[in-house]
Order: C-alpha cells, then structure tokens, then sequence
C-alpha cells in the first residue's frame, strides 16, 4: 500500500510539472525577434520590389543614367539577391512555427518575382531592340513591344503579393500572440496553484518533519534505555555462556577421565604382562653375570701372566686350560645367545610398555584447544592400544584407505574413536565378537570413519534418544549416559556429523563424518 502511494504522488508530481512546462513552452512559443526580422524581410523585399520598377519607369521615361548596360548580367544579379532575401524570409517564417500558415503565400510570392524578374529582362531586351530598330515600321513594332513589355513587368503581382503576405503575416502573428497571452495567463493562475500546493506540501512536511524528529528523540530515549538493558543482559549472558562453556569443558574432561578410570585395571594388566618379561629377563641375565664374572678374572690373570717379564710357563699354560674350558663351556651352553634372547625380550616388553605410556598421555593431555593436521588412521591405533582391555577375546579389523590429514583438536577426536570402539566392543559378545574400523574418502573435502559391530543392535525406539545428555540402557553405576553425548558435540564442533544404520540382532555402524579442513567464515 505504502509503494502503492508513493508511486500515485510521484505520477501525480509529474503530472503537474507537465502541466506547468506545457503552459510555458505554449506561452513562449513565439519568438517575438524573428517576427520583427520577418516583418523586415518583408520591407527589404518590398524595397527590392520598387527598385525593379524605379528601374522600369527610368528606362520607359529614357534615362540614360537609369538605363542598364548589360540588362542581362544585371537581372541575374538581382535575382541572385532576391533569392537571398527569400531564403531569409523563409527561414524567419519557419523559425515563428507551424502556426503561422505563410508557407503558401511564401511560394507564390517567389513564383512572382521570378516571372517580373523575366518581365524585366525582356523589357530591358525590347528597349534595346527599339534602340536598333532602323525603319518607321520595324520602330512601330518595337514601341509596341517595348510598351506590352513594361506594362506586364509594372503590373506584375509581387506588389499584391507582398501586401497579401504582409497582411497574411501580422494577422498569424497577432492570433499568436493572442494565444500566446492566454496561455501565459493560464500559466500565472496555474503557478499560483502549484505554488500554494507546494506552500501546503511545505507545510505538512514541516508538520512531518517536527512529529519524526519527536518521534527520534522518543525512539533514542528508549534505544538508550534498550542498549542499557541490553547490555545488562548481555553480559548475564556473557557470564553464564563462560559459566556453560566451564562447565560442559569440566564435564568432557570428567566423561573422559571417567572412561581411562574404567580402563585403568585393563591397561595395569597391560603393563604387568610385559613388565613380567622385563623382570624374568633381567633376572636369567643377572643369573648368568657370575659366569660372565669368573670368566673375566680368569681372563685378566691370564694378561697379567703374559705381561710379566719371566712368565712361569707352568702357570701360564694351567690358566689358560682354564680359560679355554671357561670359554668352552659358555659356548656349549650358548650362553651368549641365551643373553641375547633374554634382552631382546626385555626391550620388548619395554617398547610395549613405552607405547601403552605414551598412548595413554597423548590421548590424556589437556591441550584441548590444540589444532593440527591429523592422521586419523593414527588416532585409530592409539584409541584401540588404550581399549585393548575391553577388546580382549574380539577380533578388530581395521581396514584404512589412503586419506589426508584432517585439520582438527587430535585430543577430541581421540576420544570420540575411543568412545565408539568401546561402545562396540561392549555390545558384542564375549566370544565371537567382530569390531571392524574403516576409514575412506568421502568425497574430496569430508573423510568418513566407520565403526562397525555384529553386537546386539539398537532398537529404534532407543536409536532417536542415544545422543541425548544422560540417556544410557547400561546398569546404574556402569554408565554416566554422557559419552555419545559428548561425542556427538565434539564432532558438531568440528563441522562434521555422526549418521547411525543398527538392526536389532546384527549390530550397528557408527559413521563418523568430518571435513578435511574447517568452514571459514
């Protein structure tokens, strides 16, 4: 409605300004010099048309003076000169307009002047054969040739022509001045209504103009008080937000403890087992030193025999039987190899100890904020070595495809691995059970994790409510109802989804999605 308005007022304002230009180009439509230069053209012509005729009676009368030498020459000069005066009068007439009518009147009168100007140069040509004429009779044809001649130059019609013109002319140019004047009438009773029109709009608009700078100063009173109140809010927002961001980070932080303290007996165990080749190696090690140990004395007093300056070869040859049956022994023994294999098994148990160490810290560190280019395939590992307890008696499949490093917090994206491998690993059953974790490309900016089980499935009554704060099918005290929770906000952080296909009796899949590098803007 409003565009509706303001497009009838601005159709109605041009209307008016239409109306006003109307009026003044019809008011000055006449162009009051060129009538006074076409009223003079026509004198000019007039004065142009009674030198012909002084020049006719001169020549009739005799004159010498007034008699032209060469009529022929002459006349083409004056014709010359009249069409020069014509193509100025007919300019001038157009220049007035349309309204005036003379066009006419203009060519008859140039169709006249052109005939007298004939008319002149045979009356000019009938003088000069009068002149030549020898006889009386050849002389009586000449005087009467020379007078039809005069006669029809001197009543020619351009004198009638251009009284009829210049009548014809100051009536077209009174009528249009006539209108002109009516129109500049109209014109002056038509500002005077725009101008009060416009006086009224003045008006209103200054009536308008004093009620919006009220209503501004309304309006700026109360935004004052709004952005105040605002404000207000703004920070009790600000605060609890803070309050809420601590909190649901104490809170993933607590799942997440939570989770290694369910692991802690798994992993000790872990520990144990190859701690338990440590102990044993060094121990069969340490067993066999005190051979190593005779060995080696028996050994230095063989030196000290062979550095003296007079050996006793007796000795010499007792201590080194001794050293070859020491050294025979050990050799039969294998004992060098035994060593060997004991060490080899020491330092794999260290390595293996080293690696559940290592994996537990980085997957526990508390860099949390920490963004890096990741190696999900790598994460993958370190979430299976940290749930090898859960994982005992189920066969893991891992199938990786070639994927980029994901731009992503390392330390978050562990823990949802490790919440989803351990969520399959205690819906399977003990004996049998088959946990398979896949990762592929997507498409060429998302990569695409699946965590798949042959457990007991999901019903899909409990499916809508799994990623719900709190919501969990375990026994009480066997589950906080938190981790897929959390899981789910982690990966909506990080611009990416978990989708979820399970049947009851067959198992589930957990799809987790995640763009390679994280939405700007």
């Amino acid at each position: 409605m409003r565009m509706f308005r303001y497009v009838l007022h601005t159709v109605m304002a041009l209307v008016l300004a239409g109306g006003w230009a109307f009026l003044y180009i019809q008011s000055s439509a006449l162009d009051l010099t060129e009538a006074s230069g076409a009223l003079s053209s026509l004198r000019e012509m007039r004065e142009f048309d009674a030198r012909w005729n002084d020049r006719l009676v001169a020549a009739r009368l005799g004159e010498p003076a007034q008699a032209p030498a060469k009529p022929a020459v002459q006349s083409a000069s004056m014709r010359a000169s009249f069409h020069t005066l014509h193509a100025k009068l007919e300019g001038r007439a157009f220049a007035l307009g349309p309204q005036l009518r003379i066009g006419p009147e203009l060519g008859g009168l140039k169709r006249a002047f052109e005939e007298k100007s004939l008319l002149v140069e045979r009356h000019a040509a009938a003088r000069a054969a009068l002149a030549a004429a020898a006889g009386d009779q050849a002389r009586v044809l000449a005087v009467s040739e020379e007078d039809r001649a005069f006669r029809e130059a001197w009543f020619s019609s351009t004198g009638p022509r251009l009284d009829n013109l210049h009548r014809t002319l100051e009536r077209a140019l009174i009528n249009v001045t006539d209108e002109a004047e009516r129109y500049r009438v109209l014109l002056l009773f038509y500002s005077g209504f725009l101008l009060t029109a416009l006086g009224y709009v003045v008006l209103r608009l200054m009536e308008s103009a004093a009620m919006i700078r009220r209503i501004n100063l309304e309006l700026k009173e109360a935004n004052e008080g709004l952005e105040r109140r605002v404000a207000e809010r703004t920070r009790e927002l600000s605060d609890a937000l803070a309050k809420l961001k601590e909190s649901e980070a104490m809170l993933i932080q607590s799942e997440k403890m939570a989770s290694l303290g369910q692991m802690v007996a798994g992993i000790a165990h872990e520990v144990n087992t190859p701690l338990a080749y440590v102990k044993s190696s060094l121990e069969a090690v340490r067993g066999g030193l005190a051979d190593t140990a005779h060995l080696a004395a028996d050994v230095e007093r063989l030196i000290a025999l062979l550095s003296a300056e007079s050996p006793d070869e007796a000795q010499l040859a007792a201590q080194f039987a001794a050293v070859q049956e020491l050294l025979a022994e050990l050799q039969q023994d294998d004992a060098l190899g035994k060593v060997d294999a004991l060490v080899k098994d020491g330092l794999y148990g260290i390595a293996q100890i080293a690696d559940i160490v290592t994996g537990l810290k980085n997957f526990s560190r508390l860099d949390r904020a920490k963004v890096a280019d990741f190696d999900l395939n790598e994460g993958i590992e370190s979430s299976i070595s940290i749930a090898r307890s859960h994982l005992r008696g189920k066969s893991v499949k891992k199938l990786f495809g070639q994927i980029p490093k994901v731009n992503c917090s390392p330390s978050q994206i562990n823990q949802v691995f490790l919440n989803l491998i351990t969520n399959a690993a205690q819906a399977t059953p003990a004996e049998g059970g088959v946990i398979t974790v896949r990762t592929m490309l997507r498409d060429p900016g998302h990569v695409a994790v699946d965590v798949i089980d042959n457990g007991h499935g999901i019903p899909e009554q409990v499916l809508k409510k799994i990623f719900d704060p709190f919501f969990t099918t375990k026994e009480a005290g066997k589950g906080t109802g938190l981790g897929l929770a959390i899981s789910y906000k982690i990966v909506e952080s990080h611009g990416g989804k978990i989708e979820v296909v399970s049947e009851v009796g067959k198992g589930s899949r957990f799809t987790l999605v995640l763009p390679i590098r994280p939405a700007t803007g």
